[in-house]
């Protein structure tokens, strides 16, 4: 049964009659580049340099995300960002600075590479570059691995497309900019057949280094995708073992994970020496159980298109579907008609296998994804570990990046033998039709997993949300001393903290802006330090009352002349508020600092939506709130 088992492994592995490297694959890579940044270009209307200078989102509710990212990378430009050392954000968190140490964040790498970004083009065009990056990146390296695992050219090149241009990647864009860098994920795939097949993995071969890299590499990057480096590399060293009994095999294997288990610790110890030197802060990453059932992976999801889908009959369909499902697809699990059709064949190839009684023929790919599907699925294995509290993989969604790589590889590698077997035994006859539908594929592929463009209201719109912004912030910066300090209400505890209306991190908007002034907003939550601040606004409300007549909340005079004087005995000079997390959009609050002598207008912004009130009199010297 062994000698069966590897048989059927290595018979996909014999080369398909093109050497690897050669120059056509230069000229593939090369290809695939300029593709898959056409593609994001025509995605996004970004057809010029002012288009590249404006963000491709930004206050839509659905990638309001973006502005955490937006100012992650700003963090990172003024160095207060930097891997395996304390993030301490000077401008955020006043009267402190922001402590940015007790969520446990990997991708450190990641974000000071798009700081860079940022740092030689600008914050938006920084990013924007590092998202068309991420398509491209991803379709180079998926062709790469295909064609070291013996694919054909051509369809290593359909493969790599389908993977580079996948709808999730266009979903993540650009608010998850971090989840939607998946280039590693290819990478994975040898090192999952190298420990599920005899005879495994063997110590200081070059399969084992090579994997031990990739180790490396998932620990470095996004956790969710080193989650099921991890997962499957054990999975399938476990079962190989089973049937060996071999214990270096199982032992290599073991490396691979401590490799990434090594690179992701070693990107937590910032946290971990924080978390020693200051206490630990339990109330930091906070995930309920709920988000395992709604962002659990769902079949049916795969086959439904995105609601930026070109065909306008696919949109409506999927838009009619979000409206009708009661869980969510947060990560836009739709495979792509190609992706589909790969995952078809896989299982159909599984299903005659078993039919026929030959079940060491049945694919490895099929169990892979089985692991997938019964792991991350709504209600499955991660939803049960979930009930004992561990819940930080909530987006079970996400793996289904994994399933349509698995799928593709394995579809490259068949076509490429069948294509190989075909010209060993002569049969020339049909030598076009294989070139024809590769292109053809290609065809589908751009057709059906790029999205269709933004309308020039949505593109008019964020500029108009830009421009009112950046001119917002430097009337405030020009208004107040350098380096004042500004208290930003609703009072919002960061991250994952969204207030009603308004979103978890749309008080960092004028932090993207500014060069001085330094805002409350921005401290991880959980800590004693940052509780004066909803003391200090539930001042401002006690004793308050609703005027139906005016339409506002009436706040108590002594109450809020409280709060305002110790705000200036902490040393801050204005009053940032966002209008949408009010129910009276703050006229109550307007006209109470009017009330207590702050006659001059206040600062607002074009869009209506902010709004700062200059606070006069010098702030008390060397005051700071109670707390450590």
């Amino acid at each position: 049964m062994a000698r069966q088992q590897h048989a059927a492994a290595t018979a996909v592995q014999e080369p398909a009659g093109v050497p690897f490297p050669s120059r056509f694959d230069l000229a593939a890579v090369a290809g695939l580049v300029v593709l898959c940044t056409l593609a994001w270009c025509s995605a996004n209307g970004v057809w010029s340099f002012a288009d590249l200078r404006e963000p491709t989102a930004y206050l839509d509710p659905e990638k309001c995300d973006v502005i955490h990212a937006l100012a992650m990378m700003k963090a990172g430009t003024k160095g207060e960002f930097l891997p395996l050392a304390w993030k301490q954000v000077s401008n955020l968190g006043a009267p402190y600075e922001a402590n940015w140490n007790d969520w446990p964040f990997v991708e450190e790498l990641l974000v000071n590479a798009f700081a860079l970004l940022a740092a030689i083009f600008g914050l938006f065009q920084g990013l924007n570059i590092a998202a068309m990056l991420g398509n491209s990146l991803a379709a180079t390296v998926f062709y790469l691995v295909a064609r070291a695992s013996a694919c054909a050219p051509r369809w290593a090149f359909v493969g790599a497309l389908a993977f580079g241009l996948a709808p999730f990647i266009f979903a993540q864009q650009p608010f998850h900019i971090t989840c939607e860098w998946v280039w590693q994920i290819p990478l994975f795939l040898p090192v999952w057949r190298s420990v599920a097949t005899p005879p495994g993995l063997a110590f200081g071969s070059t399969a084992f280094r090579r994997a031990l890299a990739v180790g490396v590499v998932a620990g470095l990057m996004n956790p969710y995708y080193t989650n099921i480096l991890c997962q499957l590399t054990l999975l399938g060293a476990a079962v190989q073992f089973y049937r060996s009994r071999s214990r270096p095999a199982l032992l290599a294997a073991l490396c691979v994970i401590g490799a990434a288990a090594v690179a992701f610790s070693l990107m937590n110890v910032d946290t971990w020496t924080y978390r020693l030197a200051h206490g630990p802060n339990s109330g930091a990453v906070v995930r309920e159980y709920k988000w395992l059932e709604i962002y659990g992976l769902k079949i049916k999801d795969l086959f439904i298109p995105p609601p930026t889908h070109r065909s306008a009959a696919f949109a409506a369909f999927s838009v009619a579907h979000r409206q009708a499902a009661p869980l969510l697809d947060e990560a836009a699990s739709y495979q792509g008609i190609v992706g589909l059709a790969c995952l078809l064949w896989l299982v159909s190839a599984a299903v005659k296998a078993r039919l026929d009684g030959r079940n060491t023929d049945v694919p490895l790919e099929v169990w892979q994804i089985l692991w997938i599907v019964l792991m991350f699925t709504t209600g499955g294995l991660n939803a049960i570990i979930g009930t004992f509290g561990f819940t930080l993989f909530r987006g079970g969604t996400r793996y289904t990046i994994v399933i349509l790589a698995i799928t593709l590889m394995y579809a490259a590698r068949r076509l490429s033998r069948l294509e190989a077997d075909e010209a060993a035994g002569g049969r020339s006859g049909s030598n076009l039709l294989w070139p024809v539908a590769a292109a053809a594929a290609c065809l589908v592929i751009l057709w059906d997993q790029v999205p269709r463009p933004p309308t020039s209201e949505d593109k008019s719109l964020i500029a108009r949300q830009v421009t009112a912004d950046r001119e917002f912030a430097e009337r405030i910066e020009a208004a107040l001393p350098e380096a004042a300090m500004v208290f930003q209400m609703p009072v919002m505890e960061f991250p994952e903290s969204p207030a009603p209306g308004v979103p978890p991190y749309d008080h960092f908007r004028p932090y993207l802006y500014t060069k001085n002034l330094r805002f409350s907003f921005g401290s991880m939550k959980g800590r004693d330090r940052e509780r004066w601040q909803p003391a200090v606004q539930a001042r401002f409300f006690e004793g308050a009352a609703l005027d139906p007549q005016a339409n506002q909340i009436r706040c108590n005079p002594e109450n809020a002349r409280a709060a305002v004087d110790e705000l200036r005995r902490l040393g801050f000079s204005a009053i940032y508020v966002n209008r949408n997390g009010f129910p009276d959009r703050a006229k109550g609050l307007e006209n109470t600092l009017l009330d207590l002598g702050y006659t001059a207008p206040p600062i607002r912004n074009a869009t209506g939506d902010l709004a700062c009130f200059v606070l006069e009199g010098r702030p008390a010297a060397d005051s700071s709130p109670t707390g450590n």
